[in-house]
């Protein structure tokens, strides 16, 4: 079973300038008059926009012209501000979408070509995906439990959109629908196993390292060769919490730039005989036309070890360690075809649980339906209230003239009054939203009082 892309829209247009060309002009284009109104009451959700840019509509070359550098976000984010539009941007390494709380057709427009000039979007009809309403809520929460990853159930995006969260306005509607973004992914990855298992190579041999006996904090791990598979790998480690890592490389200063962010002890590649003898296990991620590691090599490194087992994790391609080395004895080899097998077998597993994820997504899309529905009635109620108790006050100032007996029993008297009153409209308009109160009008007031007899909304 595989995850749904969502009901997006494309959107197609002709061919456009250059990319930069067109984001200086928008840059520079002055914002529609602002003092613009706030959202109708009744928009909430429905006032929710998208456009995105991501790995399910775009070519790999298409979305490398489109991707966003932090600097280039914190452009698009500051000119959406600066037009009073409520927008959060979300960029990651597969995608590019702008979120927006929309105002009416100015907002719409100014956004669109904001994002259209932000990303290039002239390059590949339909790169441009779009959504509104609650359909784009439902995207963001899926967004968030990794349904819509590349990898699925992948838990780095999870902290790219809380990232985003903190580069919004605080109090802001898109502020609120991304709190629960996270509160979802969150959810997601607690309450099911989506995030289970290791789906990439470089996460597979770690796991299966760490089924292979000692737990990782003991270990002394090398990894050899900082490409982007051994990089991966070095990361998980670190982040599984090894006891010592050792990287080598060829290039000797990509090995020290990497080892500080990984609290790892950078090498060269001539090293690797001398750091077999020291470490409990070697992930190997290189390009090489022949093998790296042959038997006689892992002999000579077995001889200096004293006994210890040596556990070799191959995830290069074509294989750098020679087969031959399972014949060593005291040594362990995993290979591709290991690896491969163990993420099929997890992502099997993790499509089984999508059915649970959704269901955490659809209990967080009503709670989000009752928050924003409470987020627009707010003012309303307030308002009702504040202009009751302008008419209450009147009238008790006119009582006062009047000398109609106890103030205090006519303040109470009034309050009970008041709170009959509003019960009705004010239960209409939390049971079904501002509509149905300009719907309902005058008429609510006739309706009986329901309830207790208190009155109180």
């Amino acid at each position: 079973m595989s995850p749904s892309p969502g009901p997006f829209e494309s959107s197609r247009h002709p061919g456009t300038p250059s990319r930069e060309a067109v984001a200086r002009e928008a840059a520079a284009a002055p914002c529609p008059p602002t003092g613009r109104a706030a959202p109708a009451r009744g928009s909430g959700l429905g006032a929710l926009r998208l456009r995105s840019v991501s790995h399910r509509a775009t070519s790999p070359n298409g979305f490398e012209r489109a991707a966003l550098d932090p600097a280039r976000v914190s452009e698009l984010a500051a000119h959406l501000e600066s037009c009073g539009i409520d927008a959060v941007v979300l960029a990651t390494c597969n995608r590019v979408e702008l979120y927006w709380h929309s105002r009416g057709e100015d907002d719409d427009g100014e956004a669109d070509e904001a994002f259209r000039a932000a990303v290039g979007a002239g390059g590949e009809p339909g790169m441009v995906l779009r959504a509104s309403g609650e359909q784009v809520a439902s995207h963001l929460l899926r967004v968030a439990c990794g349904l819509d990853s590349l990898m699925l159930g992948e838990a780095e995006i999870l902290g790219q959109v809380r990232e985003a969260l903190e580069a919004a306005p605080k109090d802001g509607f898109m502020a609120g629908v991304f709190r629960a973004a996270v509160r979802c992914g969150g959810g997601a990855r607690a309450e099911t196993s989506i995030g289970a298992g290791a789906l990439s190579v470089a996460s597979a041999a770690v796991q299966m390292l760490a089924r292979a006996g000692a737990p990782l904090p003991g270990l002394g791990v090398l990894v050899v060769g900082i490409g982007e598979t051994g990089l991966k790998a070095a990361r998980h480690l670190r982040a599984e919490g090894v006891g010592r890592l050792v990287i080598l490389n060829r290039t000797v200063a990509r090995a020290e730039a990497a080892a500080g962010s990984l609290r790892a002890e950078p090498g060269p590649l001539d090293a690797l005989p001398a750091r077999l003898a020291e470490v409990d296990a070697a992930i190997v991620a290189v390009h090489v036309p022949a093998f790296l590691l042959a038997a006689p090599d892992v002999r000579a490194a077995m001889a200096a070890r004293g006994g210890r087992p040596l556990v070799l994790l191959d995830v290069s391609m074509p294989r750098a360690v020679d087969p031959a080395v399972r014949e060593v004895p005291g040594v362990t080899l995993h290979d591709m075809l290991g690896f491969e097998a163990l993420v099929h077998e997890n992502r099997l597993r993790r499509e089984q649980e999508i059915p649970r994820v959704e269901a955490v997504i659809a209990r967080e899309l009503e709670e989000l339906r009752a928050w924003a529905r409470d987020r627009m009635i707010r003012p309303l109620v307030a308002d009702l209230r504040s202009r009751a108790e302008e008419i209450r006050l009147a009238e008790l100032r006119r009582s006062a003239r009047e000398d109609l007996g106890d103030p205090e029993a006519i303040d109470r008297l009034t309050r009970r009054l008041v709170d009959r009153l509003l019960a009705i409209p004010i239960a209409a308009v939390r049971d079904g939203g501002p509509e149905t109160f300009e719907q309902c009008g005058l008429r609510c007031l006739h309706r009986p009082v329901l309830g207790n007899g208190n009155g109180r909304a």
